[in-house]
């Protein structure tokens, strides 16, 4: 393992209850890249990630991050849960939220400084959100509230976010906006893993695919590995899958 890649993942393996969510996982994420994580409801999507990110116990596995061991570079990643993980009757305000993301740089009993408040202050600035930041988050839509988990991936200066079905009830336009901001980010040299459900949108939206059903189907470039036979294998041959497929098909040759 080297740092010519983002991650690597080697034998990642997890149980729950002695019963296997993931098998032998390997994959090689390079730098700069948008990368979906694609697979039917319980095959193993969020295991993944948080399996990558050592939220959980693993059977086996490794993970490198820049070459590194995750302990060692953990502060370039950020993570954004699924929006039905937080607390939205706790009282706290945009800008603390950002704020957060600050906190892996400060020292014990470090104050706020001017830099962190700047910080803060451009990163709600890149996902247009700094007329917000005195309301309360929990007063926020759905899309306003992922654009500020993400504004606070910025001010942690994050080389890596996963982000866990960030498009999750929100409309069609603020997923358009929520993705624009992750061209931006892809553009400036930061590696995004997402969780998606949506099969119209992964041609568009990804430039690698992960397709999972508790081990590895594919993966690889999308207009590779995104196509009617690693769908089958994937989502066991479901009619409404390979009806999207063959839209899917049909739209990529008009």
């Amino acid at each position: 393992m080297n740092n010519n890649f983002a991650i690597e993942v080697n034998n990642l393996t997890v149980s729950y209850s002695k019963k296997p969510a993931l098998k032998g996982i390997d994959l090689k994420i390079p730098h700069g890249k948008i990368v979906g994580i694609i697979g039917p409801n319980g095959a193993g999507k969020s295991t993944l990630i948080k399996g990558m990110l050592g939220l959980i116990p693993l059977d086996s596995g490794e993970i490198k991050v820049f070459g590194k061991s995750l302990k060692e570079n953990f502060p370039r990643i950020s993570y954004i849960p699924q929006r039905e993980s937080f607390d939205w009757d706790f009282p706290v305000v945009v800008q603390d939220v950002v704020m957060m993301g600050r906190y892996p740089h400060l020292k014990l009993f470090q104050k706020i400084s001017d830099e962190d408040k700047a910080k803060v202050k451009a990163a709600l600035q890149k996902v247009d959100m700094l007329e917000y930041a005195e309301r309360q988050i929990r007063l926020l839509s759905g899309g306003q509230q992922q654009r500020i988990f993400i504004a606070r991936a910025l001010a942690q200066e994050s080389d890596i976010l996963f982000l866990d079905e960030p498009f999750v009830g929100i409309d069609a336009a603020t997923e358009t906006t929520i993705f624009a901001i992750m061209r931006k980010l892809k553009s400036e040299g930061k590696t995004i893993l997402v969780v998606h459900h949506d099969l119209g949108r992964v041609t568009d939206y990804f430039d690698l695919v992960i397709l999972i059903n508790q081990r590895l189907i594919a993966y690889g470039k999308t207009s590779e590995k995104f196509n009617r036979d690693n769908l089958i294998k994937t989502y066991g041959g479901r009619l409404t899958i390979l009806d999207k497929t063959e839209q899917l098909r049909s739209q990529t040759i008009n």
